[in-house]
């Protein structure tokens, strides 16, 4: 059975959860306007290690558009067709392997004390007023801060680097009108050029000066005689700059939203700052930032009960698995104790997130920096405005207020 739903609409993004469980209950693989959206733990995780699923679904955003936009946008194709998270097979190995050389869990724990900087860097100027708006304020320039610190670019880049962010990430929520789309899909190839043209003259910078920073590691990584070329370079980085800058961000927002929410939460996380990685993972499954991951069948597939055809897209709603009564006893409920906690935010499989480590540490730290130093955390309105769009989920804004902890109080 065919149904459209807009789980973008606002009245669903309120609380999409019991949605999502109708879904399970109901029609776990459905046909949902342009492609296959599928809804329990299990079949999710199938179809993320099934080799007849394709990760090559750039096509998908700009196959839709008017031939000519298509040609307009033909600079954006050709630099999401090489994307990782866009790549299979033998091309995805190599590329994986390179990147892990550089990006690895050893790299972000190395990190961990200059993450730490950056947040109470943030957090110093806003703590005398007693009130902040969180999002803009800290959990959206820290994750920018961060990826400039990690790259070796100057702090006073981040505007930039925000921006171009939020327009490439953009690409990918499908907004509803056409026009809407195009208009979209232009300003984030225009802030996807931007980013390559001055990582351009980075890259070439760190090929004749290298320095302690990820684009020298980047540049000097090798594996069997085999380098990464300047463009899958500037492909990584567009890929940091959209995951770094946005779920992160909306990552922090939800978690301070939450434990504004479970006042005994947000006491035990005070009283045992230990908790604080468990805490993390439960946002991640109970208000996870990235709700939605897409792929492209290679082949035909037989899943709940449905046929999936070659070349049809497929929308894996990772927000529903981790909602999944099979997989989580009393899922609706939030527990900071959760164990175990094998939540799907950051996808698995092939394409588990590369990313995933840091993200994991920004959080942490960012979000621990806030319990510790704001007291009487509450929110200034019980009423949350959602981001637009489906694939990412987490607050617009978030107005705080509290009061600061200084030392020895």
């Amino acid at each position: 059975m065919s149904v459209t739903v807009d789980f973008s609409s606002p009245d669903i993004k309120v609380n999409p959860y019991p949605l999502y469980r109708e879904f399970r209950e109901r029609q776990p693989v459905m046909w949902n306007g342009q492609g296959w959206w599928i809804f329990r733990y299990d079949d999710i995780m199938q179809l993320l290690n099934d080799p007849r699923v394709s990760s090559a679904r750039n096509e998908s955003l700009i196959s839709v558009l008017p031939p000519d936009v298509q040609r307009e946008l033909e600079p954006m194709r050709n630099l999401l067709t090489k994307r990782m998270l866009f790549t299979d097979g033998a091309t995805h190995t190599r590329l994986r392997t390179l990147l892990t050389k550089a990006f690895s869990a050893k790299a972000a724990n190395v990190k961990r004390e200059r993450i730490q900087q950056i947040a109470d860097q943030l957090l110093a100027p806003l703590l005398p007023r007693g009130e902040m708006e969180l999002m803009e304020e800290f959990a959206v320039p820290l994750p920018s801060l961060v990826v400039a610190d990690m790259l070796g670019i100057s702090p006073d880049r981040r505007g930039d680097f925000a921006r171009w962010a939020r327009d490439q990430v953009r690409v990918f929520d499908r907004p509803g009108t056409l026009g809407e789309r195009v208009a979209v899909m232009r300003q984030g190839q225009a802030a996807m050029l931007e980013t390559k043209e001055y990582m351009e003259s980075v890259i070439t910078e760190r090929r004749r000066e290298p320095r302690e920073d990820l684009i020298s590691e980047l540049i000097a990584v090798e594996e069997a005689g085999d380098r990464l070329t300047t463009e899958e370079m500037v492909v990584m980085i567009i890929s940091l700059l959209v995951g770094g800058n946005n779920s992160t961000a909306h990552l922090i927002g939800n978690t301070v939203l939450m434990l504004a929410r479970e006042p005994e939460a947000l006491a035990e996380l005070r009283a045992d700052p230990h908790l604080i990685r468990s805490t993390i993972e439960e946002v991640m499954r109970f208000e996870c930032p990235v709700q939605t991951t897409s792929r492209v069948a290679a082949e035909r597939i037989e899943i709940g009960g449905q046929v999936i055809e070659a070349g049809q897209n497929i929308f894996l709603v990772l927000a529903s698995a981790n909602h999944d009564e099979a997989h989580f006893p009393d899922p609706d409920r939030f527990d900071i104790h959760r164990h175990p906690n094998r939540h799907l935010d950051f996808a698995h499989g092939p394409h588990f997130c590369l990313g995933a480590p840091i993200a994991r540490a920004e959080a942490q730290i960012a979000v621990s920096a806030v319990v510790q130093h704001c007291a009487g955390l509450s929110l200034v309105s019980d009423q949350v405005e959602w981001l637009d769009g489906f694939s990412f989920r987490g607050p617009k804004r978030l107005p705080m207020r509290f009061q600061p902890v200084t030392a020895g109080n």
